[in-house]
């Protein structure tokens, strides 16, 4: 299996960094694929009610298990030192405790999301039309949190070691079967919005199966052995050093975009149908820029474990240039054909519109997302994860919610909603930049320095 890792210490950076990003970014595009078939599918086969029904579950879907996503971006930068540094047996520990951190807390997240399913989406002012099948998909998505927490940070594991092919290729598989069930589910056995939650768990524990045959795989001296899953706290004490701040900063952004949805909710089930569809098509805009910005931190933390602090900061110029240009393309590209992407979710011309609005609101300042996406990867991969939850919280958050709670007060248009996106994607960006100027080079130069 080792021919299948990448070391990213070694060769040329634009190589490496390409070579590692490419998987990441087709991962990235059936992942995306793979949540956004659900609402092609809700959206065509059944109607614009059960597709709003889909859209309003999803964002809190997306909150309760954002805490595992960041976990997994966090704590992937600690596999990665440790891998660059050649540490296996701490590598090999790390790796037990976190998969053992992660069974218990998907877990608990999952029933609390069961349990108050109906009282969180009353919270969010969800249609009371829509109410029901809100209840019902959130509940069956609950059952697989504990697949997506568990996938999440099985793939960190096999990327920190140079490895992105095979989280590729489990992506592939899963979101190939969930397109096919949506459709056998939904259009076949007339399963309605119930037929897509089934789908995607089932989806989700075949990637959890897969994840899990290649961790077993690697190399004796860290390969996941399941007799052997326990908790060394100190060892936890270290991976929640790095994980935990972007689990919260993940989760935080997340509870943020809740109180957007509520907003969003207010202007009536278009609104609620249509800006969640938007967004998703604009997720597929992100892409490439995505995949560079999940390859940065792990070429970061290897080289840093490495000592190799030079081609640790030449990796930040290359990936500056490959994200700007990844960025602005595929946003002229979605601005142009907006029209054309919005019906192949829904025939609803009232919803369209309502896409439409929002992506061309925001793809001709779709590079401030790229510089947000790159330098929050950046300052994760040099250990700053607390000052990138800081940055994001601040960014992503409280200017997000003033923006909102201001500009809504003083005219009450979806248009202000549409806005809050690139000014808090700018904002973020800036601030991450300047750090890594002002900061994080400096410290670099220490590090070489004491050497």
């Amino acid at each position: 299996m080792k021919k299948k890792n990448i070391d990213l210490t070694e060769g040329s950076i634009v190589s490496v960094l390409i070579a590692f990003a490419i998987p990441l970014f087709i991962g990235q595009l059936f992942q995306t694929l793979y949540h956004s078939v659900d609402s092609m599918v809700v959206g065509n086969f059944i109607s614009g009610d059960a597709l709003a029904a889909v859209n309003a579950s999803s964002s809190l879907c997306n909150t309760l298990v954002g805490f595992f996503t960041g976990l997994s971006a966090g704590v992937g930068v600690v596999f990665a030192r440790h891998y660059g540094a050649r540490n296996y047996k701490s590598l090999h520990e790390a790796i037990q405790t976190t998969i053992t951190f992660t069974l218990i807390a998907g877990i608990a997240v999952a029933l609390l999301g069961i349990v108050f399913a109906r009282g969180m989406l009353l919270r969010l002012k969800v249609d009371r039309d829509i109410m029901d099948a809100s209840v019902a998909y959130l509940r069956i998505y609950m059952f697989g949190v504990l697949f997506t927490a568990i996938y999440n940070v099985g793939a960190s594991v096999v990327r920190s070691i140079g490895d992105s092919m095979s989280p590729f290729w489990h992506l592939v598989i899963s979101s190939v079967v969930n397109i096919v069930l949506d459709l056998l589910f939904v259009a076949v056995f007339k399963m309605g919005v119930n037929g897509v939650g089934w789908a995607t768990i089932i989806a989700q524990f075949i990637s959890v199966v897969l994840v899990f045959r290649r961790m077993r795989s690697m190399d004796c001296e860290y390969a996941l052995n399941l007799k052997e899953l326990h908790i060394n706290w100190r060892t936890l004490k270290e991976v929640l050093a790095l994980g935990l701040p972007a689990a919260i900063q993940s989760s935080i952004t997340s509870v943020a975009n809740l109180f957007t949805h509520r907003y969003i909710n207010s202007f009536g089930k278009a609104a609620t149908a249509g800006l969640p569809t938007g967004q998703k098509i604009d997720q597929f805009a992100q892409l490439a820029c995505k995949g560079v910005g999940l390859a940065i931190p792990t070429f970061i933390a290897q080289n840093i474990g490495a000592k190799k602090y030079d081609r640790a900061v030449k990796g930040v110029t290359v990936s500056r240039i490959l994200v700007m240009s990844l960025t602005i393309i595929p946003g002229f590209i979605v601005y142009m054909f907006a029209p054309v992407l919005a019906r192949i979710f829904t025939p609803d011309e009232e919803i369209i519109k309502v896409i439409v609005d929002f992506l061309h609101t925001v793809m001709p300042l779709y590079g401030f997302m790229g510089l947000h996406q790159l330098f929050s990867g950046i300052n994760k991969g040099f250990h700053k994860a607390k000052f990138d939850m800081a940055n994001n919280i601040f960014s992503m958050v409280i200017v997000r919610q003033a923006w909102l709670a201001i500009s809504l007060a003083n005219n009450h248009v979806i248009q202000n909603i549409y806005w809050c996106y690139p000014l808090t994607w700018a904002c973020c960006g800036i601030i991450g930049f300047v750090y890594y100027e002002l900061v994080v080079k400096k410290e670099v130069s220490r590090l070489k320095n004491n050497e």
